[in-house]
């Protein structure tokens, strides 16, 4: 990179830090996302995936002054980073998929993901350093140099939004066009026609290219027999996947991890809303998640109104297409509202008879605030006298005091004195309905089982206290229990060989 005075700013120099921190902003955004869901969404997962590429940041300042020792060979070196670009997501799932198929689950694949990581946002990064070191004086130069970084990786994060909700072909192109932008300005018109003519000539094949590597993945990492993913989208929260597995299987994943799969839906929906729905007669129902809006035919019918809150706008289209068709087209009783469910519930004055929590298992933090004391106390404040709220414990039975079931448990009795909680055997995982008064009993929810349950067990609110009595409360301040678990599934998954864990 050309000397130049402290007084003057080089547009050429300035542009390709834009244009590079633009392209920081997809780099990580696309790592995050690919690295995410192959080795499984959980929170520690997350954090070990943000610090594997911040280092790799590092790794690229350490790299950029021994880079300009070799001359020409650090500039098809760079370019040769770029290049690596192109072979997104394919090359990653498919490397992922090849370990799990041959039994290389232990640490193999997170060096991989350190590797990928390295090789994606190194090169990269060495812009700013070299750029630096251009200017007389340092200050100066970092001055300049870095704010056109920061502001290029604000304008990355703002030109990725639109992308979301679509396939990934689009974010890639997104990306690819800006890689072939920093190539061309850093090094000429020759580094841009090598980066950008394969980007022209792999782009119209790579939605079916990714769709076949995504296949590979979920069937060798996932332990499928086979697997078709009919539907892989990014949104602003998540990636958001439909799986077919054989035999009527359809799951969805939310960042590598199964939140759902259709053959159990319809045990889960009875246990979690219509069970407590036909006991509680509600007027008014609130159902915070469920974006698969598969509650929405059986609650509909079983009040006068019915309220959605779903954040994320791509569960809820892959929903609607996959898993409920015309779900509440034809109920005039039913509304959708797009957003925050804590937010709702802060905001809101509406009262409601049925509150049901349909979220994901406390994985991650932004999950695990959902079945926190705190939230319940929302909860509580959004209830009628003798509303009642139904959520599932994240497990079959309620178990240890320090497990998931017991502590959300004792989240719930922390704010709603009467909590009942039903361990069922066919659904597969135990539920809880919780009330300041509630409007049922034991008994009452025995009545209502489906015929195929001959082993439910039903715990009355006097037990689940003296049962979850030393479970520390699932809140804010203690949620370590998220990584925690985390660890333990990522731990097992080594061991075992992979899978769902």
């Amino acid at each position: 990179m050309a000397s130049t005075s402290d007084t003057q700013r080089p547009a050429r120099s300035l542009g390709t830090l834009l244009l590079a921190g633009a392209a920081l902003a997809t780099t990580q955004l696309l790592a995050v996302r690919e690295l995410v869901s192959a080795l499984f969404g959980e929170e520690v997962v997350i954090l070990l995936v943000t610090a594997t590429l911040f280092a790799a940041i590092s790794f690229g300042y350490w790299l950029a002054p021994r880079m300009r020792r070799f001359g020409r060979a650090g500039q098809i070196a760079f370019v040769a980073g770029c290049l690596l670009h192109l072979t997104l997501p394919v090359l990653p799932r498919h490397a992922f998929a090849w370990l799990a198929a041959h039994g290389w689950n232990g640490t193999a694949p997170l060096f991989v993901a350190i590797v990928l990581a390295v090789v994606l946002l190194a090169p990269l990064s060495t812009l700013l350093p070299r750029a630096v070191a251009s200017y007389a004086d340092p200050v100066q130069g970092m001055r300049w140099s870095y704010t056109a970084e920061l502001v290029g990786f604000l304008l990355g994060l703002g030109l990725t939004q639109p992308c979301f909700g679509h396939g990934i072909e689009v974010l890639l192109a997104l990306h690819w066009t800006l890689l072939a932008l920093v190539a061309g300005l850093a090094l000429g018109t020759r580094a841009l026609a090598v980066v950008a003519v394969p980007a022209m000539l792999l782009w119209p094949s790579l939605a079916a290219r990714s769709r076949a590597a995504s296949n590979a993945l979920y069937r060798d990492v996932h332990g499928m027999r086979s697997a078709d993913v009919v539907f892989s989208v990014d949104s602003p929260y998540q990636r958001v996947e439909v799986v077919d597995s054989g035999a009527g299987r359809r799951s969805l994943y939310l960042d590598g991890l199964e939140n759902l799969n259709a053959g159990d839906l319809a045990l889960l929906n009875e246990y979690l809303a219509v069970v407590p729905a036909r006991l509680a007669r509600p007027s008014s129902t609130l159902v915070i998640g469920n974006g698969t809006l598969s509650l929405v035919a059986p609650l509909g019918a079983l009040s006068n109104e019915l309220l959605t809150v779903e954040i994320d706008p791509v569960v809820i289209a892959a929903g609607e297409r996959f898993f409920s068709p015309n779900a509440g087209r034809a109920n005039l009783s039913w509304k959708l509202a797009l957003g925050d469910g804590k937010s709702f519930l802060a905001s809101t004055n509406q009262s409601f008879d049925l509150v049901v929590v349909d979220v994901p298992s406390p994985l991650t933090f932004q999950e695990a605030f959902l079945h926190t004391r705190e939230f319940y106390a929302l909860v509580r404040s959004r209830l009628t006298p003798r509303g009642v709220v139904s959520v599932q414990l994240s497990g079959h039975r309620l178990g240890a005091l320090e497990r998931s079931p017991s502590r959300v448990t004792a989240a719930l009795a922390a704010e709603l004195p009467e909590v009942l909680v039903v361990e069922s055997v066919v659904a597969d995982r135990a539920f809880a309905y919780a009330s300041s008064n509630l409007p049922f009993h034991a008994d009452d929810v025995r009545a209502f089982a489906p015929p195929s349950e001959t082993q439910l067990v039903v715990i009355d609110p006097e037990t689940v206290r003296a049962r979850t009595g030393g479970a520390h409360p699932l809140d804010i301040d203690s949620l370590d229990l998220v990584l925690r678990r985390g660890l333990e599934r990522l731990i097992d998954r080594r061991a075992s060989g992979g899978g769902d864990g």
